[in-house]
């Protein structure tokens, strides 16, 4: 079995959650290290102001820690990373030459992984050992793809002039993974950016085995609100009249939330995506939390959602005589990749047999904090991309009984290889 094939198995094996990814990165750092790189992790990758109201406590690095080694990783690199994943290394060629940087992001999703036979992952050993812990989104791919990477441009290194950053992220799935890096200062200087997806769509289907798509241009600007409605309680029945009935104003809210109507500048979604509301079946409900996630293709049309979500809140408030708070996790914004570096992916994906359908264009179909990376380089006239891996798979994307097709690893890292080539002009 092709190796990075055999580390993909293993980061799926001990998947872990953002902000939680200690094996992951001790383990990234010790086969980088075993490579000849020098890693840098933990704080020296993620900038510890900017992880906010996700950051670890103390007791909660220290058992993190304690499991990745009991879980087989070397204790010199646990305690490297004092607690904080990422690893990034550099490879410097020592010629004058462009700034490249490669993204991989490494957590998984918060679900059990199925143990029944027939799914690959439970008949061939390498299903989750953690519970609550699955990669159903590619990122053990992905993490197995940047060791590749890795691999190729030290073999690579005389033929080669510049500067390669290899990024293994943090937190996708959640908050702050990329903004961390960003606000380190680790892509100030980036002159070519690309991250890769595995099982993106383009042309409204997904994407299969030996199909590619050179970069996605619809990301949409995300951004999760959690309210919480505050009323008061009262028996239903003695003194209904003295309660504020929370669970009510939650629920008026949510469904006038759905309704909110589309924008003609662009895409949008809305989701109520959990509430939580009451005590006790014969009280009137005085708490009730409510999460709610918008997304829109620019400026204007996240601006007409956040407002439009704010009154019907409001209006819910008024509604049911009681108030709220909110919580604003904060914006992960919209981005495009650039035509230019598009273009070199497709000339790196015909150089590579494996990928028999090249899509100049693909769809992300969401958001991912990519997108802040790549916002990044750009700003200072960087180009940057996000390319999608075809591959068959079991399932959906985010569904637990995702697996793929671990062909498309090798192809991945053959075809960034030739775009490598192709940036330094051979």
């Amino acid at each position: 079995m092709n190796k990075f094939i055999e580390y993909r198995r293993e980061f799926h094996h001990y998947a872990e959650l953002a902000w939680r990814e200690i094996r992951t990165s001790a383990r990234i750092a010790e086969i980088l290290e075993d490579m000849g790189y020098k890693a840098i992790m933990g704080p020296d990758v993620v900038r510890e102001e900017s992880i906010g109201f996700e950051m670890l406590s103390d007791e909660e690095k220290k058992a993190e820690m304690e499991r990745a080694i009991a879980q087989g990783a070397k204790p010199e690199y646990v305690e490297r990373t004092k607690g904080y994943p990422g690893v990034i290394v550099e490879l410097d060629t020592g010629v004058e030459g462009p700034v490249t940087a490669f993204r991989f992001d490494i957590d998984c999703l918060p679900y059990d992984e199925p143990q029944k036979e027939g799914f690959r992952p439970f008949d061939e050993g390498y299903i989750s050992c953690n519970d609550g812990c699955v990669h159903a989104c590619g990122h053990d791919a992905h993490t197995a793809i940047g060791l590749g990477v890795a691999s190729k441009l030290l073999e690579m290194k005389d033929q080669l002039k510049g500067r390669f950053k290899v990024i293994f992220q943090p937190a996708e799935e959640s908050y702050h993974g990329a903004q961390s890096i960003v606000d380190h200062g680790h892509l100030d200087d980036v002159e070519y950016f690309l991250s890769v997806h595995m099982a993106l769509t383009a042309e409204g289907h997904p994407l299969p085995s030996n199909t590619i798509c050179c970069g996605c241009k619809d990301f949409l600007a995300y951004d999760e609100l959690d309210f919480t409605f505050h009323g008061k309680e009262a028996h239903p029945c003695g003194a209904s009249q003295e309660g504020k009935n929370a669970l009510l104003a939650a629920c008026t809210a949510a469904l006038n939330i759905h309704a909110i109507a589309p924008h003609e500048a662009g895409m949008f979604r809305v989701n109520v995506g959990i509430l939580n509301a009451g005590t006790a079946i014969n009280t009137i409900a005085g708490k009730a939390d409510m999460n709610v996630e918008y997304r829109g293709v620019n400026r204007e049309v996240t601006d007409y959602a956040r407002k439009r979500v704010f009154d019907i809140i409001e209006g819910a408030s008024r509604a049911y005589d009681l108030t709220y708070t909110v919580v604003d996790l904060g914006e992960t914004p919209a981005g495009e990749s650039d035509d230019a570096i598009m273009e070199i992916v497709q000339r790196a994906a015909e150089k590579t047999p494996w990928f028999s359908k090249i899509y100049f264009e693909g769809n992300v179909g969401g958001s991912d904090d990519a997108s802040v990376m790549m916002n990044k380089v750009q700003e200072h006239g960087g180009i940057a991309t996000y390319i999608g891996i075809g591959t068959d798979t079991t399932q959906t994307l985010h569904n637990a009984e995702f697996d793929l097709d671990e062909d498309a690893i090798p192809a991945a890292i053959e075809m960034l290889t030739h775009a490598v080539e192709e940036i330094n002009g051979k």
